[in-house]
């Protein structure tokens, strides 16, 4: 992936459209609360937070090519919608995200620069492409590099003309 830059769906922010990223905000996403105010107490009884909301991904941008404002609209159009979000310096991982809010854009002297920020709303925890494993007779673990519990997903294809039988999953979970 271009240095520099942020993959949306199949766009590429500079190769596409020469937008260049200066810094980009990753931070854990907000808590949901679990709180509630009980009458003649003081304080709030916590229920215990386990779950998140959505994420805000701002992207700080600089346009470096000179492109009319109808363009640029139809630039900012596109990144309304909701697609995978890779940012060049961890293009293995993924946001699925989209715009809610015009950004603000600062203007250069006839229109050789603009500056903006591309505040995403995006899902709470950042995604990574599907990962294929052929299974083995006997033991087969599978490896979690994840921060955050998530639910696996396990597809048995039988690509032979002999069936398959004996397959067993135990599922281990580590505390």
């Amino acid at each position: 992936m271009t240095a520099d830059s942020f993959q949306f769906g199949g766009f590429n922010s500079v190769d596409d459209w020469g937008i260049k990223t200066v810094q980009h905000d990753v931070l854990l996403p907000p808590k949901r609360s679990r709180k509630i105010h009980i009458p003649h107490r003081s304080g709030m009884y916590d229920y215990g937070s386990v779950c998140f909301d959505e994420r805000v991904l701002s992207v700080e941008c600089h346009l470096i090519r000179q492109i009319s404002k109808a363009e640029f609209r139809r630039i900012i159009f596109e990144l309304s919608r909701k697609r995978q979000i890779r940012l060049y310096n961890e293009p293995e991982k993924y946001y699925i995200g989209e715009l809610f809010e015009s950004p603000e854009v600062d203007v250069w002297m006839e229109e050789k620069r603009r500056e903006f920020t591309l505040n995403f709303v995006c899902e709470p925890f950042a995604y990574k492409d599907m990962t294929s494993l052929a299974i083995k007779s006997g033991s087969n673990s599978v490896k979690y590099n994840g921060t955050a519990a998530a639910p696996a997903l396990i597809i048995i294809r039988n690509n032979g003309n002999a069936a398959v039988t004996n397959i067993t999953f135990t599922a281990v979970s580590k505390k």
